[in-house]
């Protein structure tokens, strides 16, 4: 064995052991054949990864450059098209000897998810569940099925039955909340949710079943993208770019108190008693 083989497998085994710590319950496959999907031809793919992340079923694949010059531009359009080719949620370039700022400028590709990493820093990779959870927003586009698909998957309270794209309604079961103050907030959050996910959507109306002193009553509220925008001072469309961004200036907004809530509640959502809502339902459908 050279000594280049020998390099070879100590980079193989810390690709795998700092990526196997990241993806925990996901398989590795070293030396792996893809069927292209458009050069209908087996890729052959240095190392690939298998899984699930957040029930999202993913593929990764890896491609390890032992060069005496840095990466360049060439290998990165030629790993792209491998990316796409293979339709893998994200590609990895290692290379031992830096890379060219040409290089690093075309990996960043908004539809396309290639990072260039220098074999000693690997311990940098930090891709987390963040990072699929971010892909799957970047890429929604309003429409009917998106709309519905992605109500399902924030929350298993959502009522399909009940909910309405075309009037732009989500409609979420009885147990979603268990009071009036956070059918509030809930109203508010599952609206900040959704004008992050759809850019397009200019107004939302949310509507939440729960009780208050005893009686079940319907909480709703339709929300326009400025005005929600204003009451929390931030713009949906910069949390979308970053699921931390969602976190740390939203979720944990030192402004999002209970008594801004009730604030906004007073001026925004109204409620109706459960019983009149079902009536109005069956009137109207």
């Amino acid at each position: 064995m050279s000594i280049e083989d020998t390099t070879w497998r100590k980079y193989e085994r810390q690709i795998h052991k700092e990526l196997a710590s990241i993806f925990t319950e996901c398989d590795f496959e070293f030396d792996d054949r893809i069927f292209g999907k458009h050069s209908k031809i087996d890729r052959q793919i240095d190392i690939s990864i298998r899984g699930k992340i957040g029930g999202n079923k993913i593929l990764g694949i890896i491609d390890c450059k032992y060069f005496s010059t840095k990466l360049d531009v060439k290998i990165v359009e030629s790993f792209l098209g491998m990316i796409e080719d293979t339709k893998a949620n994200f590609g990895l370039l290692i290379t031992n000897n830096g890379y060219s700022l040409a290089a690093k400028n075309r990996a960043n590709v908004k539809n396309l998810k290639l990072d260039i990493i220098e074999f000693d820093e690997l311990e940098k990779i930090k891709l987390t569940f963040d990072y699929f959870v971010n892909q799957n927003i970047k890429n929604l586009e309003l429409s009917k099925y998106e709309f519905f698909k992605r109500g399902n998957e924030n929350s298993g309270y959502f009522d399909y039955n009940k909910s309405n794209y075309n009037k732009r309604i989500v409609t979420f079961k009885e147990g979603f909340v268990n009071t009036e103050y956070y059918s509030f907030k809930k109203i508010i959050k599952e609206s900040a949710r959704l004008f992050r996910d759809f850019s397009d959507l200019e107004f939302i109306t949310i509507r939440i079943p729960a009780k208050n002193n005893k009686e079940k009553r319907l909480y709703f509220s339709t929300i326009k993208r400025n005005d929600l925008e204003k009451f929390l001072n931030l713009k949906f469309n910069y949390l979308r770019e970053d699921i931390k961004f969602w976190r740390s200036d939203f979720l944990e907004n030192g402004d999002y108190t209970k008594e801004s809530i009730y604030d906004f509640a007073k001026e925004n959502i109204s409620s109706i008693k459960y019983t009149d809502y079902e009536k109005e339902i069956k009137t109207s459908g």
